[in-house]
């Protein structure tokens, strides 16, 4: 038999086992205390403040160009033909409808359209041969009566013996005769009665077609401006290509390209600034109008490193009036918009 344990042994030992178990509860009870403090106090916020607003900007820049408020207007031949005479220089004010070259055509064309005039006017005397035919008609209608009066006296002095009957039949001739002229003019005057209008129709239709012809062979001005350049020389044929440029250079813009993530910042009726090391002094302006599309820049300034493919918009700035500037159609620099109130630069 093994011997009983020993009691005193037992009870100097007291709580040994009871410590080692008391660890675990005791952290857990103070992880619980911990998270019912935490748990009394205010949460901590992450999320930003709704009410954060993007610092104001005074004025965005992107690169622009110069050209006419009209934008350049390409002029070109409604038809193939070889250019005879070049009637304006480059720089040379022109008006609208003023003609700026002659084309190879234009001699024949011209000599068409004056046989066309000459037509009309002859059908415009329609009416004089309708008045000569009336006296025609009257002249043969008096024949005819002379004529029956002539057989009435015949057919008596043949009853009386005084003439034969040869003189009675000829009589009788001359009545057939004039009947056949009165019915013959007659219908003529009927006929150039009813004709006279649709002759002077005709003839000026003739006329209308014979200017079209020509106005093929002048190329004209489509507005007032300036003439910027002059794409072809005398004795080049042109197939319906641009032969001069034209724009009305008296009002000039600002073409910028503003990025498309900051087209939201510009508004029409902003100031705006142009400057170029070409201009003396910078040029004041006014937005007047944004593009409705994003494409692709296109003005990169004198930087062959300068990014391509940046999606932008197109802002027009109307400028002040310039001599110089007048003369520097897509000249290239820098445009300044202001980004404060409206109409204060």
């Amino acid at each position: 038999m093994l011997p009983a344990p020993d009691q005193k042994q037992s009870a100097s030992a007291p709580g040994r086992g009871p410590r080692v178990h008391a660890r675990p509860v005791l952290a857990l009870v103070l992880g619980l205390l911990l998270v019912a403090a935490l748990g009394s106090g205010d949460e901590p916020s992450f999320s930003p403040d709704p009410a954060t607003k993007e610092p104001e900007r005074p004025s965005l820049v992107s690169l622009a160009r110069l050209e006419p408020r009209s934008k350049v207007v390409n002029v070109a031949a409604a038809s193939s033909d070889v250019i005879q005479q070049i009637l304006v220089a480059e720089g040379a004010e022109v008006t609208t409808g003023q003609v700026l070259v002659l084309l190879g055509s234009y001699p024949l064309r011209s000599a068409e359209l004056e046989a066309a005039q000459i037509a009309l006017e002859r059908a415009r005397l329609e009416p004089l041969e309708v008045e000569a035919q009336q006296a025609r008609v009257r002249a043969i209608e008096a024949e005819l009566e002379y004529a029956r009066e002539e057989v009435t006296s015949q057919e008596g002095l043949s009853r009386k013996g005084f003439s034969t009957g040869k003189e009675f039949r000829d009589a009788q001739l001359q009545v057939r005769r004039a009947e056949e002229r009165l019915h013959e003019a007659s219908a003529l005057l009927e006929r150039r009665t009813a004709d006279v209008d649709l002759i002077v129709r005709e003839a000026q239709n003739q006329v209308v077609q014979a200017q079209a012809r020509m106005a093929h062979t002048l190329i004209k001005s489509p507005l007032n401006g300036r003439i910027l350049r002059v794409l072809m020389k005398e004795g080049e044929r042109v197939d319906m290509h641009p032969v001069v440029s034209i724009g009305a250079t008296q009002n000039m813009v600002a073409v910028a390209e503003v990025h498309a993530n900051e087209i939201r910042l510009v508004e029409i009726g902003q100031k705006a600034t142009f400057t170029s090391p070409a201009l003396p002094l910078p040029l004041r302006g006014t937005v007047e109008s944004m593009g409705e599309m994003i494409f692709s820049n296109s003005v990169t300034g004198e930087d062959p490193t300068a990014p391509r493919g940046l999606r932008v918009v197109q802002v027009r700035v109307l400028l002040e009036a310039n001599d110089l500037a007048e003369r520097m159609t897509n000249l290239e620099g820098q445009l300044r918009i202001h980004l404060g109130s409206l109409g204060t630069p």
